[in-house]
């Protein structure tokens, strides 16, 4: 299939009047610049849904929808994004075009083949490191410790990545494979000094295959308990890995799962390994907890059945209510295999055998049982206003199944187990509405906007917000070459991708065409900020605040080498590079805090 060009997605932005298109569903009334009208996508009685004819994208500052007039057409109409551009280009008078080759596409197709080569040799050295050098007696003592033999090693090709970046380095220059190809495949990254690092440091490292079992990306554990880095840390996406389509060890498990028309989805990499090796080789894990569509339906084209095994607690089973949302509309039938307290696949197996966990496997619970259960045990649940949330809640769920008689059956065993007539069960899944089909990842994608807002480091949003309404601002960043420094900062996720960007946020037709580019999480959150007021102050003010997060970027870098000064087995002399590493990032920060203090 072809793509839209973006000239014409940006042309069929700028042709259609998002106050008309949305005005044909929702009943809108001028407030000033803007339209304001009663939310389509949640109930509200107050208008907060609010429509910029200036910025041609709408927002809803209560439950956090937005976007532009195509995302709009999707969200409403459940389309894709193909057919909402189709759609509002007929009714604008636009031929489509498709676009079926460019000249680009031979050298994508190099680098792609470039990329997989990298990666596989990376695997080969990594793997080649944990087996053999000392520099990784930490990573083997932790896999004895989990129970993880040289054997399973070999079988998954597990590896290590070492602190420093010298063994990386002479590594590369023994294999000729260039820096820049290390830095496009995210195992290496730049700093704002031009310095470049290994992305991955002290971690066991899982490498992350297609469906050919081609290496294309790499998940890294870390290995030291008491450091306040991420557990587990996925490559960035590449031109040959996106983490929202690939589940980890897929190219293992695809024939179990299609032999058994069933999935065990677990949580994390080990425990995968460590279920497969037990003998449930129908076993997968996404790369975090969140699933997505594409994760659903790479799912259904092998089985019927998926079994999610989740940790038993609050944030397990809200994982599995995501994971159910995005499972059952595909026809899939979705069941969970409660877990006893504090326990994983892995220490379950370890501790009671593969028997024990083949009898939770066994015994799972449709997702809609498993619900009433889990609700039936919280302390407010006899309360009338907590059975009617939650009936309400039961009936989307019901609403989600793709198949009539699942359907049927659903309400007959809610309506027996919560003693509720069926036909309220009934006429409680009719006021849902056509939309809540889509609503599991509607509503996903807004609370993950709402989160990652209240993540960011609220220097860099300020930062964000003022380059948004003032272009000057955003010039100035734009020049300053200092974006490469923002990926080692969490917390300026937002500021990145709008200091990346070539979008003019003050031209409706650029900043559209920019977020109909995003994913549905990025836009919503972006639609949000430049919702909101503008911070006071111009270049003066972005200046100090980039010279803030300047500091407190060093100031991650001087916290990463103290959690790697504690690792055991420090050479001499990687310990001294550390320690120099460590004066030179303090020599930095004392001089740039002198030299803010100083500034009038």
């Amino acid at each position: 299939m072809g793509r839209i060009p973006e000239a014409t997605v940006e042309q069929v932005l700028a042709s259609t009047d998002i106050v008309e298109l949305v005005g044909r569903s929702v009943k809108l009334r001028r407030a000033g610049a803007n339209f304001v009208g009663l939310c389509p996508f949640h109930n509200e009685k107050s208008p907060s849904f609010n429509v910029s004819p200036a910025r041609n994208s709408y927002h809803c500052f209560g439950c956090g929808a937005g976007g532009t007039a195509i995302g709009y057409v999707m969200a409403h109409e459940g389309m894709s994004f193909v057919e909402a551009v189709k759609r509002l280009a007929d009714a604008a008078g636009i031929r489509i075009e498709e676009e079926v080759w460019d000249e680009n596409a031979e050298k994508e197709a190099k680098l792609r083949a470039a990329l997989i080569r990298a990666h596989q040799r990376l695997a080969e050295w990594y793997h080649h490191l944990l087996m053999k050098d000392p520099v990784a007696d930490v990573a083997r003592k932790y896999l004895k410790g989990r129970g993880i033999t040289a054997q399973v090693a070999k079988r998954w090709q597990l590896g290590f990545a070492p602190n420093g970046g010298d063994l990386m380095r002479r590594w590369a220059n023994e294999q000729k494979i260039p820096e820049e190809l290390l830095i496009g495949a995210g195992v290496l990254a730049r700093g704002d000094r031009g310095e470049v690092y290994p992305r991955f440091r002290q971690r066991l490292m899982f490498p992350i295959c297609n469906d050919n079992g081609e290496v294309i990306a790499f998940s890294g554990r870390l290995l030291d308990a008491d450091a306040k880095a991420a557990k587990y840390m996925n490559s960035p996406e590449t031109p040959i890995f996106n983490k929202s389509r690939v589940f980890f060890g897929f190219h293992k498990a695809k024939r179990a799962v299609a032999k058994a028309s069933q999935a065990i989805v677990c949580e994390g990499q080990i425990d995968l390994v460590m279920a497969f090796e037990a003998g449930f080789e129908n076993v997968v894990a996404a790369l975090g907890t969140a699933f997505t569509e594409h994760h659903a339906k790479l799912l259904k084209r092998h089985a019927d059945e998926v079994v999610l095994c989740y940790d038993s607690d609050g944030a397990g089973f809200k994982a599995a209510q995501r994971a159910f949302q995005i499972l059952a509309p595909t026809g899939l039938v979705v069941k969970v295999a409660a877990l006893p307290a504090g326990d994983d696949p892995d220490t379950l197996i370890r501790r009671e055998g593969a028997e024990r966990f083949a009898s939770l496997i066994e015994g799972a619970e449709e997702f809609i049982d498993y619900q009433i259960a889990h609700a039936a045990a919280q302390p407010k649940f006899n309360q009338m206003t907590e059975r009617v949330r939650f009936a309400e809640q039961m009936a989307g769920n019901i609403r989600l199944l793709d198949n009539p008689v699942a359907r049927s059956t659903a309400i007959q065993r809610v309506a027996l187990r919560m003693g509720i007539p069926e036909e309220d069960i009934r006429k409680r899944i009719g006021k849902v509405g056509s939309n809540q089909v889509m609503k599991g990842t509607v509503e996903e994608a807004k609370s993950e906007a709402s989160r990652l807002l209240k993540e960011q480091d609220r220097t860099a949003l300020m930062l964000c917000q003022t380059a948004l309404a003032n272009p000057e601002v955003l010039g100035w960043l734009r020049q300053s070459g200092k974006v490469e420094w923002l990926d080692d900062l969490p917390g300026t996720e937002l500021l990145g991708v709008l200091w990346r960007s070539e979008c003019q946020p003050l031209d409706a037709a650029s900043m559209t065409s920019f977020l109909s580019g995003l994913d549905p999480v990025l836009q919503q959150a972006m639609v949000g900020l430049q919702f909101q007021p503008a911070p006071p102050g111009g270049l003066e003010e972005a200046a100090q605040a980039l010279k803030a997060l300047e500091l407190g970027r060093i100031q991650h870098q001087i916290r990463r080498v103290q959690t790697q000064l504690k690792a055991p087995g420090l050479t001499a002399e990687q310990a001294g590079a550390l320690q120099q590493e460590m004066l030179t990032w303090r020599k930095e920060y004392l001089d740039r805090r002198a030299a803010s203090l100083d500034t009038p």
